[in-house]
């Protein structure tokens, strides 16, 4: 929309003398909702993120608000679903990578099919590049587990993208490396970059605006792990953002 405005400006100003291309450009101009202003992005990270102190929220808005702007998670619904989402993936915006030291019985809970038992999870616990070399393997575009793929493309970023493929796609999409990719994910600026890009590429907006949350899990989540949490962060945020 906003692609289109300007474009339409470009031929057609404000300031035209035809009132009627002048009010159609005021009407397209007003039909775009507005960003997300830091005055609407820090409570919603206050009711999602509550143990962030006010620098670090404060550094959360800054980061997040053109990252939020270019992918169009613009309205209350977009941005509230977006922040509860992102609060459970990373930790309450604290964790921008997978904590892969796990202990034994933990193992058996996190991938019972893979360890069926403490005697089972035994090699991998408390070795987290082993473990993601292991459940990672030939999978989500990684190598076998002697290719070290699975350590390399854990999850990273406020919605842990994972994988050799996801990451090929996000290098491609902001003009990086596939190393480079890598390494800014794990950084506060990629994180906001990793998740609103995972966020475009799966059209979650559309499912944000129909409120429908259970939905968004499964797309980030694989399934329904958190589900209940990840609803209350997300209308906790939509509450704190007035909507």
């Amino acid at each position: 929309m906003l692609d289109i405005l300007t474009a339409f400006e470009a031929l057609f100003p404000r300031s035209s003398p035809e009132p009627a291309v002048a009010a159609a450009v005021t009407v397209l101009a007003n039909s775009i909702p507005p960003p997300p202003s830091p005055n609407r992005l820090d409570p919603a990270l206050r009711a999602v993120a509550p143990h962030l102190t006010d620098d670090q929220r404060a550094t959360w808005v800054a980061t997040l608000a053109e990252p939020l702007l270019k992918a169009g998670i613009i309205t209350p619904r977009c941005v509230a679903a977006f922040l509860g989402q992102c609060a459970v993936e990373s930790g309450g915006f604290r964790s921008l990578e997978e904590d892969l030291s796990y202990s034994a019985t933990r193992l058996c809970q996190v991938w019972p099919s893979r360890f069926p038992s403490a005697e089972a999870a035994g090699a991998c616990a408390l070795q987290p590049e082993l473990l993601a070399n292991r459940v990672y393997a030939s999978r989500m575009g990684n190598e076998d587990e002697a290719s070290g793929d699975g350590w390399r493309f854990r999850g990273r970023g406020l919605i842990q993208i994972s994988g050799r493929s996801a990451y090929t796609r996000f290098a491609q999409a902001i003009g990086m490396t596939l190393d480079q990719a890598v390494e800014h994910a794990a950084t506060r600026a990629g994180a906001a970059d990793s998740a609103t890009w995972f966020w475009s590429a799966n059209q979650l907006n559309a499912l944000a605006k129909t409120w429908s949350i259970d939905l968004i899990t499964r797309k980030i989540n694989g399934g329904t792990t958190g589900a209940a949490e990840r609803t209350r962060l997300c209308e906790a945020a939509l509450h704190a953002i007035g909507a």
